[in-house]
Parts: structure tokens; C-alpha cells; sequence
């Protein structure tokens, strides 16, 4: 766990109606975010049940999801592309080299091609990296996995993840969504 610092990214891991803080470095792997999620689990839950499930046994077990749309809570969350493997999800596009003469710029894929910086290679696999920002929310999920090492396999839209957001409504009867992370635009 990394302490707060004016560097460290405070990401939000929700279950049900359970949310984890976790003050992590924002080049920290996924793999290792999901050990400490664990860690932190089963520290705060001395029965090893959290909403009445058993904690998973190990952090392989765990899987990350982020939201459809950060604006609009109601459009549920989906497997990160971290999860899923490279090519899904978030499309990073790499611009053409483009300009004039000896100042013509590489492209990103040029220079990682050639070992510099840039490429996406296992970057996707940290917060920043894929595209996540400070405060961002995550959903976790945990299960067994098939002998493969993959998840049962569920279509995109039959995704089921046990996220409750919750709403200004519960407390106060008023309506208004709570948030995930993302800032509306401004309109006036």
C-alpha cells in the first residue's frame, strides 16, 4: 500500500455496497492492486465472507471492471481490457507520422518498435496506462477460474457485476445519482 502523497492516486474499488480506497502509485500493475484489495479484504473482514460470499483465496481470482460511462452510473461496468487481454476496450490511437522534411516526428509505435519510449506495450496493465485517473472507480468481482486461466467466458452485455451506487434519494429523498468519477460538462 503506498501512503497518500501528493503523487499517489486514490482509486475506488466497489462490491455491492462496499468501497475500498487504496492510495496507490499510478504505474502500480493491476496484479499487484488486486493483492493488496485482498489483503485489505481480509483485514477488514475477520469472517472471510464479505456480503455474505466467501473472500476469494487468491488474488488471481479477482477481476477488475470499470464503467461503461463515467457520467452515467445506470450503464453498469465492464471486464477492464487489462482483464481481457490486449485490443479490447479502450482504443489508443497512435498518430502517422506526420510533418515536413527533417523534422518529421516519429510515431509511437515507430519508437517503441525501436525500443524507445512510447509504445503501449505492458502499459495497459497499471492505472494510468489504462487510461484511469485519480479517484477513478473500479468494480471487483471474484470467482473460480476454468482450468484455462480464464474466467467462465460471459458476452459483454450479460456481464453481472454487484455494484450498487448509491443515490442522494437514500438519505435525503432527493434525487441525484451518485458519481463515478467523471465530470459532467459544463453547459451555460
Amino acid at each position: 500500500m503506498t501512503p497518500p502523497t501528493p503523487s499517489a492516486w486514490t482509486l475506488r474499488f466497489k462490491h455491492s455496497r462496499t468501497t475500498v480506497l487504496l492510495h496507490t502509485d499510478p504505474l502500480t500493475p493491476f496484479a499487484t492492486l488486486k493483492t493488496t484489495l485482498l489483503h485489505v479484504l481480509r483485514e477488514t473482514q475477520p469472517s472471510g465472507h464479505l456480503n455474505n460470499t466467501p473472500l476469494p483465496t487468491s488474488p488471481s481470482q479477482i477481476t477488475l471492471g470499470r464503467p461503461v460511462d463515467i457520467n452515467d452510473p445506470s450503464k453498469g461496468f465492464v471486464t477492464g481490457e487489462w482483464e481481457r487481454g490486449a485490443g479490447i476496450g479502450i482504443d489508443i490511437k497512435e498518430e502517422e507520422d506526420v510533418g515536413k522534411g527533417k523534422g518529421k516526428a516519429r510515431s509511437k509505435s515507430s519508437r517503441s518498435e525501436k525500443g524507445g519510449s512510447g509504445g503501449v506495450g505492458g502499459a495497459k496493465d497499471c492505472p494510468k496506462g489504462a487510461g484511469l485517473r485519480d479517484g477513478s472507480v473500479l468494480a471487483f468481482k471474484w470467482g473460480e477460474r476454468s482450468e484455462d486461466g480464464d474466467e467462465n467466458e460471459l458476452e459483454l452485455e450479460g456481464e453481472k457485476w454487484d455494484v450498487v451506487i448509491p443515490a442522494y434519494e437514500d438519505q435525503y429523498g432527493v434525487e441525484n445519482l451518485g458519481d463515478l468519477g467523471g465530470r459532467k460538462e459544463f453547459v451555460g
